[in-house]
């Protein structure tokens, strides 16, 4: 039965005086259901220190260990049911193939997906990890419209632990490549991951300033520059008022101006 806000408030306050109540177990799997995934980490993983635990809780954290990112605690809680059940339930056989692959254990999780496809082919959860794990593995010159942005520095920022860059990195050459399963299903495997949100905050790609020379001198424009920059149009506009300004030269203005030249400058001094 889920509880309301002031009930999980209460039983919260309860298990800091005794982290290993007996109300341990629903609290838990309530902060399971509201995706309060740290929380619920930590109060089954107080819970469990008990001598005796039962599977039920084991389970629970379990899913909690997986949704939080603690891949080796998860993992020892499911041996730890395996070693009182003959057979997992399917929920926590959800978690060990899920949490072997992203621990990076690819060949355990392959075995754990086709165990548990052979038991129910219809499980989506299963269906899912089979087409990542089995997909091939992206093409290293595939890349993004930006040529930087290429599948090795997507992996470079996986390998360094930065998987929300590299999993910017991806959408983005998932976007010029989009018929590319390899690409496709490493996305899938990074967002599985624990990782920090990915925001479209770029600031931490852009170039320092510093790097640009600091007296960068444009070359000064020269005549023929320009007029090799103006379009046809314009050129041909500028050549045509040229030579209407000689024709009206020739009409009248110009007979002064050669009569003006002509002239010797003591006749023109005496006129």
């Amino acid at each position: 039965m889920a509880l309301t806000d002031p009930e999980l408030d209460l039983l919260l306050e309860l298990l800091e005086e005794d982290p290993v109540s007996d109300v341990y177990l629903q609290v838990g799997e309530e902060l399971l259901r509201r995706c309060r995934w740290d929380e619920a980490y930590a109060v089954l993983h107080a819970g469990t220190q008990a001598s005796e635990v039962p599977a039920s809780a084991l389970a629970a954290y379990a899913r909690a260990c997986l949704e939080a990112g603690q891949l080796d605690d998860a993992l020892h809680s499911v041996a730890r049911v395996r070693q009182r059940v003959p057979e997992l339930p399917p929920s926590l056989a959800r978690v060990e193939f899920l949490a072997l692959e992203r621990s990076g254990r690819h060949d355990e999780a392959r075995e754990r997906v086709r165990a548990r496809l052979a038991v129910d082919p219809d499980d989506v959860v299963a269906q899912s990890a089979h087409e990542r794990l089995e997909a091939p593995p992206p093409d290293v010159r595939r890349r993004a419209r930006d040529p930087f942005v290429t599948v090795a520095r997507a992996e470079s920022y996986a390998h360094a632990g930065r998987v929300d860059r590299a999993v910017r990195a991806y959408r983005r050459i998932l976007e010029n490549n989009q018929s590319d399963r390899g690409v496709a299903a490493r996305l899938a495997q990074l967002l599985n991951q624990p990782h920090e949100p990915v925001d479209d905050d770029l600031s931490e790609e852009l170039a320092d300033p510093s790097l640009v020379p600091p007296e960068l001198k444009a070359p000064r424009p020269r005549l023929r520059d320009l007029r090799s920059a103006l379009p046809p149009a314009r050129v041909a506009d500028r050549q045509q008022s040229t030579t209407s300004a000689g024709r009206g030269l020739d009409k009248g203005e110009g007979d002064d101006i050669e009569d003006l030249v002509s002239t010797p400058v003591s006749r023109r001094r005496r006129s």
